[in-house]
């Protein structure tokens, strides 16, 4: 009895995912939005950077609001039903493919961002930073390492996340700026990412782990 009650509280979806899920949700079609208008959705400010690379910012806008949202769904508590893993799989896989392809994207934009090296090397490393951990997670799911593969693919989404928090901060530190877009966007360009990875690694630290086990995970979580 007692194991079938933990089991199923496991799968109940806690309050922070649908907070996270409509903050992704919203930044998602937000992203779109770029994609579908193009220049008459571009910010001022950064116009003329979009402008001169129409296929960059084409790429980052629509690729990266897929990686948001199946990002969010692999960490619904209900797709870690054993019925639910080809759907699990696939949006994985659309999730793998979308966040290098906005890596690689965000990686050439960053050359080019305002708000000179500040920004070129803090946006630069977010999408190094969330190459490396994508792929990582990747390898490790494909040697059947579970826990590994979710806690760096936490990593990876964390980093991806960057695209609601930078509109959260943004707006802040133009209003601290007294409307100054520059210097926002270079602190922007640290502030969106940094604190995003800091929180999942924490996370990780104080034991964040599926609670789930499949064979070759070399250190599962078992629901008793």
């Amino acid at each position: 009895m007692t194991a079938a009650v933990d089991r199923k509280d496991s799968f109940r979806t806690p309050k922070l995912w649908w907070i996270t899920a409509l903050l992704a949700i919203a930044i998602a079609l937000y992203g779109w939005r770029y994609a579908v208008l193009g220049e008459r959705a571009y910010v001022p400010n950064l116009a003329d950077s979009f402008k001169a690379r129409p296929w960059g910012i084409f790429t980052h806008t629509v690729f990266g609001p897929f990686a948001l949202l199946t990002g969010i769904f692999q960490f619904l508590p209900a797709m870690r039903k054993p019925g639910r893993w080809r759907m699990h799989r696939i949006t994985g896989r659309v999730y793998v493919v979308s966040a290098i392809v906005l890596a690689t994207a965000g990686l050439y934009m960053s050359f080019y961002s305002l708000g000179g090296v500040v920004t070129h090397v803090g946006f630069g490393f977010l999408a190094l930073f969330t190459l490396a951990t994508t792929v990582q997670g990747y390898l490790l799911i494909r040697r059947r390492k579970i826990t590994a593969h979710r806690q760096w693919m936490l990593r990876s989404y964390s980093l991806i996340f960057g695209a609601v928090t930078l509109r959260i901060w943004l707006p802040l530190l133009i209003a601290a700026f007294h409307g100054e877009f520059t210097p926002a966007y270079q602190i922007v360009s640290w502030v969106s990412w940094v604190p995003n990875l800091l929180i999942a690694e924490l996370m990780i630290r104080r034991g964040w782990a599926p609670s789930f086990k499949l064979g070759g995970d070399s250190n599962p979580v078992i629901i008793s």
